[in-house]
Order: C-alpha cells, then sequence, then structure tokens
C-alpha cells in the first residue's frame, strides 16, 4: 500500500518522529537517536520512500556501515532499533498505512577485530597490479594500511596535504588553519609508501585529489575492486573490510610498542 499523504520519505518519518514522540525530543536520547538515524539518511537519502525501506535495503546499509566504519554488531543493531522505532511511531499515529516490516537483529559479541599482516597487505598490492592491472588498488591499499587513514579521509586526501619534506601526511587541516572540526592531526609517511607519494604528488595541482578522483564512483567502487583483490589474493572471508587495513595500522603500532593514548590521537 502507498504511504499517506503526510509522510511519504524516510526524511518525512524521522521528522515527524522527533516532533512527535516525547522520548525522543529531548536530552541524551534526542543525541543518540540523531546519530543513529542519520546513519540511514546518509547512506540512503532523505528522500528515500518509505515503501521501499525493505530488510534487504536495510541490511545493505548495516554491511555498508560495517565495511566502511568497521561497526560493531551491538551499534548496528541500534540502527536497526531506530529504524523500526521511526516506523512503529508513524503506523501507531496513523500518518502512514502500511504496517512496518520486522528487521533482523544481529548477535551481538559476534564482531571481532580483524587485521592483516603486512606480508598479507603487500600480497593484495603485487595481486592488485598482477593480474588485476590495478595500480590504483595498489596505492590506497598501502596508504591505508600503512597511515591508519579511513577510507573517506583518503579519498578527500590532496596534495597539499602531503609534505614530503618532514615526511608527514595532515588529516583535517593545518596548524594555524580554522577547520570544521577544528583540530588536526599528522601522520608520519612510512618509507614503504614514500616514493608512491612523491610519484603522485610531483607534477599534482596542489587542489588535485590523490586517489578521489580515480573513483568516480565512489566508496561502492573501491570496496568491489578491494574486495576482488583481497578473494584472490589472500583468500579472506567479508569479516576482513577495507576498514580493517586501518586495523592494521594500529595493530602494528601496538606490536611496536606505541601507546595506545598516542594511537588513539
Amino acid at each position: 500500500m502507498e504511504t499517506s499523504k503526510e509522510v511519504k520519505t524516510w526524511g518525512q518519518a524521522v521528522a515527524f518522529t522527533f516532533q512527535t514522540k516525547d522520548t525522543w525530543r529531548h536530552g541524551n536520547a534526542q543525541a543518540t537517536n540523531r546519530i543513529n538515524t542519520n546513519h540511514v539518511t546518509n547512506h540512503l537519502g532523505a528522500s528515500f520512500p518509505l515503501t521501499k525501506l525493505t530488510p534487504l535495503v536495510v541490511n545493505q546499509v548495516l554491511i555498508d556501515l560495517e565495511e566502511e566504519r568497521g561497526m560493531s554488531s551491538s551499534t548496528q543493531n541500534r540502527v536497526v532499533s531506530a529504524v523500526s522505532t521511526v516506523l512503529n511511531h508513524c503506523y501507531r499515529l496513523g500518518v502512514i498505512e502500511f504496517n512496518p516490516p520486522k528487521f533482523e537483529r544481529k548477535k551481538e559479541g559476534e564482531h571481532r577485530l580483524t587485521w592483516f599482516t603486512k606480508d598479507e597487505v603487500g600480497t593484495m598490492c603485487v595481486a592488485a597490479v598482477d593480474p588485476f592491472g590495478r595500480t590504483d588498488v595498489a596505492d590506497i591499499v598501502a596508504v591505508a594500511a600503512y597511515t591508519g587513514m579511513r577510507q573517506g579521509e583518503l579519498m578527500k586526501l590532496k596534495a597539499e596535504d602531503i609534505d614530503l619534506s618532514t615526511d608527514r601526511i595532515y588529516v583535517g587541516g593545518r596548524e594555524g588553519f580554522v577547520t570544521k572540526s577544528k583540530n588536526f592531526r599528522t601522520i608520519p609517511i612510512h618509507n614503504t609508501i614514500k616514493p608512491m607519494l612523491v610519484r603522485r604528488c610531483e607534477y599534482a595541482n596542489q587542489n588535485v585529489h590523490i586517489f578521489g578522483d580515480e573513483w568516480p564512483g565512489g566508496r561502492d567502487q573501491l570496496l568491489r575492486a578491494f574486495k576482488k583483490v583481497r578473494n584472490y589474493s589472500i583468500k579472506k572471508d567479508d569479516r576482513w573490510t577495507f576498514h580493517s587495513l586501518r586495523h592494521s595500522f594500529a595493530t602494528w603500532c601496538a606490536e611496536q610498542g606505541v601507546p595506545m593514548r598516542t594511537l588513539m590521537g
């Protein structure tokens, strides 16, 4: 059945819930529910039709969140609860006419930290070039593993963010410049990836994206290419995601005695 005139899209349903559900309007619950519903909005868009918000679609959102952010099962379940609450609240108040579906929740605790060894990262980088001919995949995998940068940060990285004279990468801006988050961090450039960064920055305009312009299809295109190389070269299952490269950086540093507070920073 079609939804009524009042609420037809995910964005309208979320807005209605925050306006009319007492436990969502105030305090800490409001902030938490904003975060959980925003995960869905960021992936599907506010104009996504409610009639198409099926368990299959929600499950794909959760897969994307795990791939992109390494999101735990418990956090994914909170997103599912937020979706269910929004739809059920709208149904009870009569602003949608279809009975909301039930969404499956994951068993909490089944998610575990996954990471690659340096040899495995090297094997993936070699396989990306031969037989796949994908130097772009090899380069971004290596930088992800040896810097711990998130996928979104890598896609936004510009030539001006790489200081080869001091062997540092600036993430989120530079000291003395006000950024949206009002903070920044620097990451040392490992010798393994420096020659490649030198090659990529040598003739590049300062505003050129080091990786992002190579992936017009965005993160989905990158994740598909990464999974293809991973499956061929080291045969890990889907628990080992692109985000596992970030975990690998942290694991390698911890093995070398880097303090946890430094890693957190």
